[in-house]
């Protein structure tokens, strides 16, 4: 895949104030992989400080995968409000949708992100060729973990992937 370098903070800075002058309350910080490294918390700790400078009242997102309860409480003390991180899909079908983690390994994180002092978003894609109990079972476990916000994608299917075929 192709590789992107960070952005620039002032870049961030100025994403973040178009953001909210489009009417905007909340900015995402997100970066690539399967969770939180030294340096992307480095990263992630100085754009949420910029950002909360120039717009001190936006809401602050940060999207970065996996993580402990130390590298959480580090974006937060840094102006990030709420973590992302998705479900996907309900635990029945995610080992036909992802091999590099676990379910677990991902309700984990909103559990340690919540004992960390942050909000939650979570959610899930459909049209994963999951079942409409499969969905069901995703809302259920979506629930469970009382999440301030809630997401909802539609795969749409892309040549070249492994779910191109993909119709429901």
């Amino acid at each position: 895949i192709e590789r992107y370098k960070q952005k620039d903070i002032k870049l961030i800075q100025e994403e973040a104030i178009n953001a909210r002058d489009n009417g905007a309350l909340g900015f995402c910080l997100v970066t690539a992989g399967l969770g939180l490294t030294d340096k992307r918390i480095e990263f992630v700790s100085v754009a949420a400080h910029a950002v909360r400078k120039e717009v001190p009242d936006i809401n602050i997102i940060a999207c970065n995968g996996i993580a402990t309860k130390e590298q959480l409480k580090q974006i937060k003390d840094a102006g990030v409000n709420k973590y992302n991180h998705n479900l996907e899909t309900s635990r029945s079908k995610f080992t036909e949708i992802c091999s590099t983690h676990t379910y677990q390994d991902r309700v984990n994180t909103l559990q340690i992100a919540r004992s960390a002092g942050l909000e939650l978003c979570t959610g899930g894609i459909i049209g994963l060729g999951e079942t409409r109990k499969q969905r069901e079972e995703l809302i259920f476990e979506i629930s469970e973990l009382k999440p301030e916000e809630v997401t909802v994608n539609m795969l749409i299917p892309m040549p070249g992937t492994p779910l191109e075929l993909q119709t429901q």
